[in-house]
């Protein structure tokens, strides 16, 4: 920023400050974000908001919100679920403008159950469980995931009746996973129908394993949806890996990295694979700019090009999803998700760090982006300066202290004017 326009912008907080009659401190780019207290529950209060630099994939957490869709004459709930994310201390972390509200699921949610009773514990009648409409293989593949992960232990030993011998085989199938992790690259392999250690542990799944599935749809839904989701990316996804890795070489040798394809379109991405495997979805994307993929064009190319998933039955309901959303850009949560289902970690950490340089919601992920490569410090929370303004002309690195009253105000004026001179 060039001194001129720092005056300025000096000059404007000023002005501001006296209005408001100093209710608020006004920090620079070098400023610290207030402590907060926080009770038990999560916290949505403006200060919550703050941008935070020690966010980290481990301390957030996603929660689901159930929105009921239906027309007010509809006999019964259709739902919808939005996603708000919380840090460790249960403060709500406000996302960069414009993001999407759904999950990468969504779409595969709108296919399946999307406008079914318990849709998060629904069982078909041909035999299909949940939200993304596993086979009992699967679904037993998901509760055996959820005793592994201290995030769903307490849920998922619901499914188990725990006689002797359950501890021995919930350790088997830990060191079996860490053997294929040795021999075959992929501890995920010990999920798979061969596996000895996974054939031991599901003989203890309980006799009313399709009672307390549906059960838990209906009292436990946000937590029962969210390990349908998490089994789905980490370890699902992993047995078409092939497909998944021809998908990103793909992108990747056009110069797009996975995380600039929108949300709703990996959501049609990851819909056909439920329906039958990522295979083919590569050559739809040979040649294309990222414009080309992230356009309604590229979503009813997929959509026609697949009609079996996205124009038969309900797949209806998630093509409607996917030209609803296919502007809408990548959240705190799609993320997190396609950072586990990618097994790039990366993918995440890049996104929270750059969320630290977050306005209070008023910039998007790019212009973040931006700011980071341009090496500005983080905790831009004083509204008073614009993005606009903060582009490249930070090369004189000039920074402005804490504002607490007038004096101060007047005093680095005074000091910035005689520099000037």
């Amino acid at each position: 920023m060039n001194k001129e326009k720092l005056l300025q912008k000096i000059d404007s907080i000023k002005k501001s400050i006296s209005k408001h009659l100093l209710r608020t401190s006004i920090f620079a780019v070098t400023a610290v974000a207030p402590a907060h207290t926080t009770g038990n529950n999560p916290s949505s209060s403006a200060d919550d908001f703050a941008p935070d630099a020690s966010l980290t994939s481990e301390n957030i957490y996603i929660v689901p919100e159930a929105v009921n869709i239906a027309p007010q004459n509809n006999p019964s709930p259709i739902y919808e679920f939005t996603n708000k994310v919380y840090d460790k201390n249960n403060r709500e972390v406000k996302d960069f403008v414009d993001v999407t509200k759904y999950s990468l699921w969504d779409c595969s949610y709108k296919r399946e159950v999307g406008n079914l009773k318990n849709p998060v514990g629904v069982i078909s009648d041909k035999g299909f469980y949940g939200s993304l409409q596993f086979n009992r293989f699967n679904a037993e593949n998901m509760a055996i995931y959820g005793l592994l992960n201290p995030t769903y232990e307490k849920l998922a030993s619901k499914f188990f009746v725990k006689k002797a011998g359950f501890d021995k085989a919930i350790e088997n199938f830990k060191k079996s996973a860490q053997n294929y992790k040795k021999l075959h690259g992929d501890a995920n392999l010990v999920y798979h129908v061969g596996s000895v250690a996974r054939k031991a542990l599901s003989q203890y799944i309980s006799p009313n394993f399709k009672t307390i599935f549906q059960k838990e749809g209906l009292e436990n839904t946000q937590q029962f949806l969210n390990l349908q989701r998490a089994y789905a990316g980490e370890i699902y996804c992993s047995f078409n890996a092939k497909g998944l890795n021809k998908i990103v070489a793909t992108l990747e040798a056009s110069k797009i990295n996975p995380e600039q394809v929108n949300p709703a379109i990996w959501g049609m991405f990851l819909a056909k694979n439920i329906k039958g495997g990522f295979g083919g979805i590569a050559n739809l994307l040979k040649g294309k700019k990222i414009k080309d993929i992230n356009s309604l064009t590229f979503v009813n190319e997929i959509a026609n090009k697949y009609p079996d998933v996205f124009k038969e039955g309900s797949g209806v309901y998630a093509y409607k999803f996917a030209k609803e959303h296919y502007k809408e850009t990548h959240s705190i949560t799609t993320m997190k998700e396609l950072s586990i289902i990618l097994q790039k970690p990366a993918i995440l950490d890049h996104y929270l760090k750059c969320l630290s340089f977050n306005q209070n919601g008023t910039i998007n992920f790019s212009q973040a982006q931006e700011l980071l490569i341009n090496g500005l410090p983080p905790k831009l929370i004083q509204q008073n300066i614009k993005f606009a303004d903060l582009l490249p002309q930070a090369q004189d690195k000039t920074r402005v202290t804490k504002l607490t009253n007038k004096q101060n105000i007047q005093q680095i004026i005074k000091n910035k004017k005689s520099k000037i001179r």
